[in-house]
């Protein structure tokens, strides 16, 4: 092991008797970009709160440039040069950016705070990693991807040597992450800082990578590194299974000439929409493309009743459909999946089956008492088709982030809605569970329901949706695109035109 490293040898960690990691060995070197993959539930978060200070160990070391270490929190992680940046970022949004950046640090003389010097010193930060935004902007009205940034920059700034990112392109369209990769390998290079990558999208890191851990069950069970790394046995000891056995194979829909259209959209507006027009046809899987802040998400809150529309019209099996809510969404039929899932998805404390069930409990009232054992016996076997990992007994937000994706799946299930908005449903899922999902996706369409899917991975899209309708800054023509004649650099093409960025063009990430 070089002396100038961080690593952890033979780590055990166990939650109320259950061992969660047995014996693991991982390290990170300066100036190498260390990729930790695994299924929902492996122990990558559990390692990786590990070596940030965030969570104790029941038995092995902690082993920092040769020497053991004892990180009792995050501060003695950050004093120690270490730093982590998790999915769930932990910046204050009613500050301004400079205050983020100093936040614990501020300049000051004689009690004086030098706002003057912060504010220059945060000019040059965001000059410097290419981020058109202000240092005085709200953290609150800055994009999800803006924000992440502001996180990265914001702990590089802090002198940390040795940086783990949590999931850090989850909310990134394609072109986005790869420059995001891009800049942590250069970073990583030129600053000499070791850096390990959470994620479950393979293909999207693995040219970044130095080295690469696969683990599964809190076991390694695959460690290579440069030239030797090889994204078939990467993937293979993720799902334990050849990727193209867990296909499943998708039969393209074809609309008759007799069809009619379950969903019809016409010039829907809104405050972020400018004209959006769409059909999804019965048995069809209609899948939304377009850059962040395109409007793909805005249009499907704006469908189940989160926010207001100006003109146009929607209609649904030939009936003006208008949500005044989400709870006169779910009356006339419309499930929604949300991107944010810690935001608006789940209630934290409440049990992992009854936010499952959450929508439809008047099902399981039995003379105004819940009977709490159907609806829990309910929601269990609807999670049972998943493989959800976890106490499902206790509270959702103690499930990984993968886990709770697949509970919030289950709720759409469980609804068996008409109309099916799902945002990212794969956000957070290994590849394995990925194709169960894709498979009851496809089984909704059969069953005649209006399925509409946003995704910003390209080949998520291309595999799962039978046509492509591309958002540009709030705008959708009625003309689609056929996924089984597409190949992803056409889909990226029509996504940058239109009134989008053009190819070679570094505009700003847009809310």
């Amino acid at each position: 092991m070089p002396v100038d490293s961080y690593a952890v040898r033979g780590l055990e960690k166990s939650f109320s008797g259950v061992r969660v990691l047995h014996g693991v060995d991982f390290e990170i070197s300066p100036g190498r970009v260390h990729g930790l993959f695994g299924h929902n539930g492996a122990g990558k978060s559990t390692l990786l709160r590990i070596m940030a200070g965030a969570c104790g160990y029941d038995s092995g070391e902690l082993i920092l440039n040769g020497r053991a270490v004892v990180l009792n929190s995050p501060r003695d992680a950050l004093s120690s040069q270490i730093a982590c940046v998790y999915q769930e970022l932990r910046l204050i949004s009613q500050l301004s950016v400079t205050q983020n950046v100093f936040l614990g640090r501020e300049l000051s003389v004689h009690g004086i705070r030098m706002e003057r010097e912060m504010r220059a010193h945060t000019a040059r930060l965001l000059e410097e990693h290419d981020l058109p935004i202000l240092p005085d902007a709200l953290v609150r009205d800055l994009s999800h991807p803006q924000r992440q940034m502001i996180e990265i920059i914001i702990n590089l700034d802090r002198n940390a040597r040795y940086l783990f990112l949590d999931e850090p392109t989850t909310a990134l369209e394609v072109r986005r992450a790869e420059e995001l990769l891009a800049g942590v390998r250069r970073i990583a290079v030129e600053k000499q800082i070791g850096v390990a990558v959470v994620t479950h999208k393979v293909s999207e890191i693995l040219d970044h990578c130095d080295d690469a851990t696969v683990l599964t069950g809190g076991v390694v069970v695959y460690r290579a590194s440069t030239p030797r790394i090889d994204k078939n046995e990467v993937v293979d000891a993720i799902v334990g299974k050849k990727l193209e056995e867990a296909r499943i194979p998708h039969t393209p829909f074809s609309a008759s000439a007799e069809s009619n259209p379950r969903l019809v959209v016409k010039n829907l507006r809104t405050k972020g929409l400018r004209g959006v027009n769409l059909k999804v046809y019965p048995g069809e899987i209609l899948g939304l493309y377009g850059l962040v802040g395109s409007g793909r998400s805005r249009f499907c809150r704006t469908l189940y009743g989160m926010e207001k529309i100006t003109a146009g019209d929607v209609l649904f099996d030939g009936v003006s459909c208008h949500a005044s809510s989400p709870s006169d969404a779910i009356k006339r039929g419309v499930a929604y999946l949300t991107e944010e899932r810690k935001k608006d998805g789940f209630i934290p404390q409440m049990s992992v089956l009854k936010n499952v069930v959450l929508p439809m409990l008047s099902r399981f009232r039995r003379f105004f008492l819940l009977d709490d054992r159907e609806a829990d016996t309910y929601a269990r076997s609807v999670l049972s088709r998943f493989g959800t990992q976890g106490q499902l007994s206790g509270p959702i937000q103690s499930l990984s982030g993968g886990n709770q994706q697949k509970a919030l799946f289950g709720r759409i299930i469980a609804q068996n809605a008409e109309l099916v908005l799902l945002d990212e449903p794969t956000k957070g899922v290994d590849i394995g569970a990925k194709q169960d999902i894709y498979e009851v996706i496809r089984g909704m369409a059969r069953d005649g329901k209006c399925v509409v899917v946003v995704s910003t991975e390209e080949e998520e899209l291309l595999q799962i949706a039978d046509r492509i309708a591309v958002f540009n800054n709030g705008a959708c023509p009625e003309e689609t695109l056929q996924a089984g004649n597409l190949t992803v650099e056409q889909l990226r093409m029509r996504a940058l035109s239109d009134g989008g960025a053009r190819p070679g063009s570094s505009p700003e990430i847009w809310k």
